[in-house]
């Protein structure tokens, strides 16, 4: 057993080199830097980095802006896997336009709207009347819940979340999810009598905890963080976890 897992991650390891090994030619032609290269890492949602390419060819010959083509590469992939898209091979795509006029037609013809698909992927844990905790599959799910039921921060529009993986931008998401492979959860305390229970514990900073995204990475640890984004040491998210019921 230890010998196929160890030749899978060899197998692994070979796929990623070879999908970079493209946009890296363009790097060696002087067109696209190694920032710019890295950047174009964060937008591509596979563990393989399998439309690396081709994400580099279209940002350097078309300029999308770069949050719209993070989000349709999201798109692209989620529809992709679900067997909707038309083009199979992303590579099929000759310009940015052509990748979005797919997915426009999809969304149009009504066969499951494919934004409203990526918002709702997510699955929800516990919903009861103490708490709610809900982990998101794409950013546009994170998004969406970060401004709906996990909304903290006050802003011009009402409330919204602080945290990066909630932002407009999927950069941040995708690159603790899919890189990283990072699972989320997020909490919100509901009822007065946890809200108390916080309060006991953390009597400075237990209304920043009335929201927490916890962040399980891939060695088990929990990382967590506060409505306002600020890092709880690992004492605080055993306490934590402890006082909601999930230790």
């Amino acid at each position: 057993m230890h010998i196929i897992k160890k030749k899978l991650l060899v197998e692994h390891k070979i796929a990623i080199l070879e999908n970079i090994k493209m946009a890296k030619q363009y790097v060696n032609q002087g067109k696209l830097t190694n920032e710019n290269l890295k950047a174009l890492l964060l937008l591509d949602p596979t563990d393989t980095k399998k439309y690396i390419g081709w994400i580099s060819k279209v940002w350097i010959n078309n300029k999308p802006d770069v949050d719209d083509l993070g989000n349709a590469i999201q798109e692209y992939d989620t529809l992709s896997r679900k067997g909707k898209t038309k083009t199979k091979d992303i590579y099929q795509f000759k310009t940015f336009n052509d990748l979005q006029t797919e997915l426009d037609s999809i969304n149009q013809t009504g066969e499951d709207i494919s934004v409203k698909e990526l918002e709702t992927d997510y699955d929800t844990i516990v919903d009861n009347s103490n708490l709610i905790i809900m982990s998101p599959h794409t950013h546009a799910a994170s998004r969406k819940l970060g401004l709906s039921y996990f909304s903290f921060r006050k802003c011009d529009e009402g409330k919204d979340s602080s945290w990066c993986t909630t932002y407009k931008a999927p950069d941040h998401f995708n690159d603790y999810y899919y890189t990283h492979n990072v699972t989320f959860y997020y909490v919100r305390i509901k009822s007065k009598s946890l809200l108390d229970k916080l309060k006991k514990a953390f009597p400075s900073r237990w209304q920043a905890l009335e929201v927490v995204a916890l962040a399980v990475l891939s060695n088990n640890q929990i990382d967590g963080y506060d409505g306002l984004d600020k890092q709880m040491n690992s004492n605080d998210v055993k306490k934590f976890t402890e006082i909601i019921g999930i230790s």
